[in-house]
């Protein structure tokens, strides 16, 4: 089965070309600001003559505008090409990625104050949250704290003592390499917000009610 990976959740825009299991092309731009144009152009890039039989898309949480292209551009693709579309969260992705660990907290970047947060205990997900580094200096001084890992570990972290776990696959490799260790896992392509995004209205698009 060929698998196409679609990651724009994070500060960069990536996709992934799989087929049973192993990769057989990868993309992926820096830009944060393009996604919208890079992303049609990388997954034209990987395809060229390949028939996809499934589309997986990372649905957060992240980039709130990020989040939204992913999700956009993979329903528009996997109804055109009328096939199957799943989608996976980025706690879901880290964690399978590394070795099995009994205590692991997932941190992803939010450029932000704080980072989200997921911890998994023995295997078992546990709620999400929005942590300051605060947050993560109490649960570091726990007598046994967890394992870390994740985008949002480095520099959010830097002058702390703490164990890392880190892989090798990176954004849309991390959904592909995760979706074929456990397709269960893939839920509806649905968005993950942590947390509200933060609007703020100008002067001129406030609504008056005289």
């Amino acid at each position: 089965m060929k698998l196409l990976a679609i990651d724009t959740t994070g500060w960069n825009c990536s996709v992934a070309l799989w087929n049973n299991g192993q990769e057989l092309a990868f993309q992926e731009s820096l830009s944060e600001r393009d996604q919208a144009s890079l992303l049609p152009s990388l997954v034209d890039e990987i395809l060229k003559h390949h028939k996809l039989d499934q589309i997986i898309v990372n649905v957060g949480p992240g980039s709130f505008t990020g989040i939204r292209i992913g999700l956009s551009f993979a329903k528009g693709l996997a109804m055109g090409l009328d096939i199957s579309l799943k989608g996976m969260d980025s706690f879901t992705s880290t964690y399978l990625s590394l070795e099995p660990l009994d205590d692991v907290l997932i941190l992803i970047d939010a450029h932000r104050q704080d980072v989200f947060a997921q911890r998994y205990l023995k295997g078992t997900p546990q709620g999400t949250h929005s942590l300051e580094r605060k947050d993560i200096e109490k649960i570091l001084l726990e007598p046994a704290p967890p394992i870390l890992s994740g985008s949002g570990v480095r520099p959010f972290l830097d002058g702390l003592s703490y164990q890392e776990a880190s892989s090798s696959w990176r954004g849309a490799q991390k959904l592909a390499h995760a979706f074929f260790k456990d397709p269960s896992l893939a839920i509806a392509p649905l968005p993950l917000y942590v947390r509200e995004a933060d609007i703020t209205c100008s002067p001129k698009s406030t609504p008056s009610f005289l």
